[in-house]
């Protein structure tokens, strides 16, 4: 059944805490942030990882895996393996890269001083995700999507970008440096190459309920679009930056053999956190533990922890010469009109907004 819910709080979240909790941030604050904490010594790491342990155990995507990482959180507790932290940045960068080790989760944070969504800085107006669209020599379209940005603010932007490469013979899409966002936005920019005369189940997000092992469903569907960009070659260039929903667009094209992934192995991140499987665990320390995961209609599966596979292998700064290539022996008309070397036709500068 299609979902119909209103935009939640949980979107600012969903499949995209890399974007929203950059590394930098807890370097900067750190300083004062330890300045204003108790004294974290043994007692408190204790009390810390024993929060972390049962935070994770209730809410994280997996029980059965979240019960053996907090059984190993224990053990390495019990063998002092954690005495010494007492700065409390430094205990949370290792509470997180355990984390990660024991179950290959990128999307597992252990951060100091987050922001709730609702007081996080809005990105500039003008600033929906898309860093450049142009036609390429070869008439070629081109467009290069940093982020996600959320639905309300992504819809009219991928409506104006798609118009300025609709009647290009070829369209290549470059996501090598976006590290996901909002998964409605992911199935709206999807909509405009798949079939128009009828909403298609691009994918679902399955949610474990905390402290249960039941879990619900979230469906994604394509929506209607002004325009189309139907039975012509589409390309998406993939690398090792790519992350979260970013991938979740090629992945899912991919699936649908709706383009050709061009690059390197992506970073392999399918999961997701809702605000309420983000555990305060004191000293102004923060777990979010992902109790969501993507799943794709046709392979029932996602890219968590091995990343979204290219059709054609590249270098990642490669890649865009590769799908030019490709475009222009696709389709021979495009050699004829001098396809291959990128034209500095920029229709959008580096904010998005029009020239």
């Amino acid at each position: 059944m299609r979902s119909s819910r209103p935009l939640l709080l949980k979107a600012s979240i969903l499949l995209a805490f890399a974007a929203v909790l950059p590394e930098p941030s807890r370097a900067e604050e750190a300083p004062q942030a330890a300045s204003q904490s108790p004294q974290f010594d043994r007692v408190a790491i204790r009390d810390a990882v024993g929060k972390i342990a049962a935070g994770f155990r209730a809410a994280y995507v997996y029980p059965d895996k979240a019960s053996q990482a907090a059984e190993a959180l224990e053990k390495a507790l019990s063998a002092r393996a954690y005495d010494g932290l007492a700065d409390p940045d430094q205990f949370a960068r290792r509470m997180e890269a355990d984390l990660r080790s024991l179950t290959g989760d990128n999307h597992i944070f252990v951060v100091r001083n987050l922001r709730p969504p609702a007081e996080a800085a809005p990105p500039p107006p003008s600033d929906a995700g898309f860093g450049r669209v142009d036609r390429l020599k070869g008439n070629i379209g081109y467009v290069r999507l940093n982020r996600f940005a959320p639905p309300a603010m992504f819809k009219d932007a991928a409506d104006n970008a798609l118009r300025l490469v609709a009647d290009t013979d070829a369209l290549i899409f470059d996501m090598r440096g976006n590290r996901g966002g909002h998964p409605q936005s992911v199935a709206y920019l999807s909509s405009f190459l798949l079939d128009p005369t009828r909403p298609v189940h691009l994918a679902s997000s399955v949610w474990r309920y905390k402290g249960t092992s039941d879990f619900r469903t979230e469906e994604f569907w394509t929506s209607p679009t002004p325009i189309h960009y139907l039975d012509k070659p589409v390309y998406i260039l993939v690398g090792p930056e790519t992350f979260s929903s970013g991938e979740g667009f090629a992945y899912h094209l991919q699936a649908f053999k709706r383009a050709t992934i061009i690059g390197a192995k992506t970073k392999g991140g399918a999961h997701g956190t809702e605000p309420d499987a983000v555990v305060q665990v004191g000293w102004n320390i923060f777990l979010a533990a992902p109790n969501g995961r993507s799943e794709n209609p046709v392979t029932k599966s996602n890219w968590d922890g091995v990343g979204v596979q290219p059709d054609i292998a590249s270098a990642p700064d490669a890649a865009l010469e590769v799908a030019i290539g490709l475009a222009s022996a696709r389709r021979p008309a495009l050699a004829g009109k001098g396809g291959g070397a990128v034209a500095p036709q920029s229709t959008w500068g580096e904010n998005g907004s029009g020239n």
